[in-house]
């Protein structure tokens, strides 16, 4: 006798009600007596789910439908394949057919899946601790309830938006929705749903994520430098006679970081550390302060720029032998990197003159890369980084600290000085650029400076060279202003004027003529 094949039919299983009101759909297979459920990780309301049709209606259908038509064909070429066999049950076929289907997760481990990836295969901490920061805050808006893949719906995902509205603002709650459409991306890619929630989901009211951009004056600038060498000097030898001693707390040990096993690499003040930092962002040509962290010493080098301008008014006034023969050349750093945010590669040309107080402090002053042995070279430029300890774990918990401490100073000193507000390392950044910018200097040379890319004109542009470069970042000092050079070299010309005068009428014309002889070596060196 021939026995009756398993039926198999889709239902809205009303005996589970999931946290946005709705019912799982599921496969039921039903067999000798017995009932099994399978879950198609969808879901409904009871008033868009016909028993009759077996199928969802509204403006869900199509979606659903795709889903549930696809589930009962499987099913039923499965059961058809059964035919002639006797050992199986609707258990062991429910069964089989999960075991055909990819691993279901939840949310809080598709979470963790994720995080564990993007922390150890690719040691982006950064992105791990993005993930790890949304989920958390899922927990908590959940009462730590995990969830199917398939109960996140659109409806859910605007529920969470209004809670987050609570509590961030609306650049943090986009960084959040776009990690967690990232998480249900790939959890399309790998099959553990057939639909992201994200495909409809729109936000309840737009999001502002412009962000103020903080770039100080030239004032300002010139201000923070003259504070550092009163205080510290060329040297970077701390003086409290000009403005008293620091009454805060220097914030090296703090609980917070210290379980990060984060340890203190500089004798020197947080402080200075914090501003010598910042100021060596601004002459670095606004470098990033993950890419200061990262500088080797062999990746600074000493090299030598022509003074073009010099040049070109000694063969006018001149000829070219003697403005070949009156060269001046100036002693400048340079550094070529690739920029860790867009890696893209960056060159850096700065006057060694300008850097050394700030390099000082942290015994980083380079005369000439060919005096350090291999072992030396491979040191950090600046102590934040442990060339003997610089897992990227390790480097993630520095950096982490490092934004903090360096933050928390930058605000103080500000403050000190009288700024209407506050700045953070990333004003180093922004000054950098708009110094340049309204110095006239071409938007190109500017992009090119800072690691970016000219929005499409970057394939018409022809590299610049050094000398271009520094004298760019000439226009970012108040020293490197046209009105104040004019004035400089005025002033400069009428006191020697008035020495020649009383040299003159005292008859000490040796003492002159020496005099001009040491006034033409200053001007051309």
């Amino acid at each position: 006798m021939k026995r009756n094949l398993p039926t198999i039919s889709a239902i809205l299983y009303t005996s589970k009600t999931l946290a946005n009101g709705e019912h799982p759909i599921m496969l039921r297979v039903c067999y000798n007596g017995k009932r099994k459920y399978k879950s198609m990780g969808i879901s409904c309301k009871p008033q868009e789910w016909s028993d009759d049709k077996q199928r969802v209606k509204g403006k869900r259908a199509n979606s659903l439908n795709t889903i549930i038509t696809k589930e009962l064909a499987d099913a039923q070429n499965y059961v058809l394949s059964l035919e002639g066999k006797a050992d199986y049950s609707a258990s062991t076929i429910v069964s089989d057919l999960q075991k055909t289907a990819p691993t279901r997760l939840t949310l809080f481990s598709l979470f963790e899946e994720r995080i564990e990836f993007f922390k150890v295969e690719k040691g982006k901490y950064n992105t791990a601790t993005g993930y790890l920061t949304l989920l958390n805050r899922i927990k908590k808006y959940t009462n730590g309830k995990d969830l199917e893949l398939f109960e996140v719906t659109t409806n859910w995902l605007r529920s969470f938006e209004e809670y987050l509205r609570c509590h961030y603002a609306d650049n943090s709650i986009r960084k959040f929705y776009d990690c967690f459409q990232a998480i249900f991306n790939y959890a399309i890619t790998k099959e553990y749903i057939k639909e992201t929630p994200f495909t409809t989901f729109q936000f309840s009211k737009k999001l502002n994520c412009q962000t103020r951009k903080r770039a100080l004056t030239l004032q300002e600038i010139t201000s923070l430098m003259v504070y550092y060498l009163e205080r510290y000097g060329k040297l970077g030898i701390e003086n409290n006679d000009v403005y008293g001693e620091l009454e805060e707390k220097q914030y090296w040990v703090n609980q917070k970081f210290k379980l990060r096993g984060t340890n203190k690499l500089t004798p020197i003040n947080a402080e200075q550390f914090s501003l010598a930092l910042f100021l060596c962002s601004y002459h670095f040509q606004g470098m990033a302060l993950i890419d200061l962290a990262n500088l080797k010493k062999k990746d600074i080098h000493l090299i030598q720029v022509t003074d073009r301008d010099k040049f070109v008014k000694d063969s006018a006034e001149h000829d070219y032998d003697y403005a070949m023969s009156h060269l001046r050349k100036l002693l400048c750093y340079e550094i070529n990197i690739t920029r860790h945010k867009t890696t893209h590669p960056t060159r850096v040309i700065v006057d060694a003159r300008y850097l050394i107080p700030y390099l000082n402090p942290f015994g980083s002053y380079i005369d000439d890369g060919d005096d350090l042995d291999e072992d030396e070279l491979e040191d950090y430029l600046f102590p934040i980084f442990d060339k003997d300890d610089d897992t990227e774990e390790k480097k993630f918990g520095r950096m982490t600290y490092m934004n903090y401490l360096v933050n928390v100073n930058l605000k103080r000193i500000a403050k000190r000085l009288g700024f209407a507000e506050g700045i953070t390392f990333y004003s180093a950044r922004h000054s950098y650029a708009s110094a340049l910018y309204h110095a006239n200097v071409p938007m190109g040379l500017i992009a090119q400076n800072m690691g970016r890319n000219p929005a499409e004109i970057e394939t018409y542009l022809k590299e610049f060279d050094i000398e271009n470069i520094y004298k760019a970042n000439e226009k970012a000092l108040i020293t490197g202003q046209e009105d104040f050079l004019r004035i400089t070299e005025k002033q400069k010309q009428a006191q020697r004027n008035k020495t020649r005068k009383e040299l003159e009428e005292k008859g000490e014309f040796d003492t002159l003529k020496m005099l001009e002889n040491w006034w033409r070596f200053m001007d051309e060196h």
